[in-house]
């Protein structure tokens, strides 16, 4: 076979398995549009494009026009995903053909850059109507091109790092290329065309220096099959908000700033589950997620109660939007130990694990609540808004009384299921 037919083969595998696993994931997508996640999702949406809107009308005097392009265009064009669909596997049945892949990753590529188009696309286009009205040194098609430049540059940036073979090393440029593509931003956001070319040429050929120092791979193998296991098993930890998925190994974070916590248990065998789910809550993946929602839902809720949208109703509105995603992605937990074998090898006291598994659960939800609560209430009692934080209030507790309820009928069903 010649080597165009053994490239368009690989590049054939590739769209095999792309389909096999939009296959995969069809069922669970149902499962979520079935759930309030779409309607929620849109409300916030809606409520996005209006906030838009209205800001880009009334632009504050001192806004921080810079400052937002440089965060908002660097997420933008310097993420560098790839989804390459290997496998371990593949070390023993591709291997062999490393030196035929180019036509599978530019498969990936085409993907990613497609991808990671569109979402700079989006970016420039929220960003330039609030660019133009500050003093805007270069033209608007500038800050486009050099935009486009920079998301080449990150490109080839993530390939590189990719192929390192330290991990501690390939954290570091990943950092430093981070870092300088925001410079470079702030340079084309603020200085004239000539000044950001010669500097952005600089940058670029340092790191083209840098990148050549470190010892690295000819084809990372295992660095792109730990990236595609991740990928695949956060596609699944957010399906689990919605629907009982395969199981997957689930990475252990010790989260020193919140494992003090464990050591609050008491060490006796009437607290053995709450002792085990909290551990699960506290150093899974699940807790990093409800983590990083309370820190998106309470920026949120802040912004729209400082701005007393709706009288002062808009941020219950939101708090409760967040509250209900945040109560969903928490009773995953009881999913963590449902299939354990351990529960039928050890005398573990299986009667009392719905009471514990009740008592973790409305302890973590009262603490997210009341976390939640304080970027709500204090801008809104500081304007006098008392009504809205009393009803927030009054929703919360309910809430927290009706709860623990609904988890013990869900848990003796799945027990009958069983």
């Amino acid at each position: 076979m010649s080597a165009e037919g053994r490239g368009s083969s690989l590049e054939s595998l590739w769209k095999k398995r792309s389909q096999a696993f939009r296959k995969e994931t069809m069922p669970y997508l149902r499962y979520m549009s079935m759930s309030g996640f779409p309607a929620f999702l849109s409300l916030f949406v809606i409520s996005g494009i209006l906030g838009y809107f209205k800001l880009i009308r009334d632009l504050p005097q001192h806004f921080p026009i810079t400052a937002v392009g440089v965060i908002v265009l660097t997420l933008a064009v310097s993420w560098t995903p790839l989804r390459t669909w290997l496998a371990p596997a593949d070390t023993v049945f591709l291997m062999p053909r490393e030196g035929e892949m180019g036509s599978y990753l530019k498969a990936s590529y085409r993907r990613s850059t497609i991808m990671t188009v569109l979402l700079s696309a989006v970016m420039l286009l929220l960003y330039v109507p609030i660019y133009r009205q500050g003093a805007a040194p270069a033209h608007w098609l500038v800050i486009v091109g050099g935009a486009a430049l920079l998301r080449a540059a990150n490109l080839w940036g993530g390939w590189k790092e990719r192929k390192l073979a330290w991990p501690g090393m390939r954290r570091m440029l990943r950092i430093a290329r981070w870092l300088a593509t925001s410079i470079v931003l702030y340079v084309w956001l603020t200085y004239v065309l000539w000044q950001s070319v010669v500097f952005t040429l600089l940058v670029v050929a340092l790191f083209t220096f840098v990148y050549r120092l470190p010892s690295s791979h000819r084809f990372p193998w295992e660095r792109m099959i730990e990236e595609e296991r991740t990928t695949h098993k956060r596609y699944y930890t957010f399906f689990g908000m919605f629907i009982d998925v395969p199981t997957l190994p689930s990475p252990i974070a010790r989260r020193s700033y919140i494992a003090w916590a464990l050591r609050l248990v008491p060490y006796s065998k009437r607290h053995t589950f709450v002792y085990l789910y909290l551990a699960a809550l506290l150093r899974t993946e699940m807790g990093g997620i409800l983590i990083r929602l309370l820190l998106l839902g309470g920026l949120v809720t802040y912004w729209i109660a400082e701005d007393a949208s709706l009288s002062g109703w808009g941020a219950p509105l939101v708090y409760a939007l967040f509250m209900l995603v945040l109560s969903v992605q928490l009773g995953g937990l009881r999913q963590v130990h449902r299939h354990s074998v351990w529960k039928h090898v050890y005398p573990l006291p299986d009667s009392q694990r719905i009471g514990q598994y009740t008592k973790i659960d409305r302890m973590a939800l009262i603490v997210i609540a009341v976390l939640l609560a304080f970027p709500l209430a204090l801008p809104l009692l500081i304007q006098g808004f008392y009504a809205p934080v009393a009803a927030t209030a009054a929703a919360m507790i309910a809430y927290i009384a009706i709860r623990p309820s609904r988890i013990k009928k869900k848990l003796r069903k799945e027990e009958d299921d069983d």
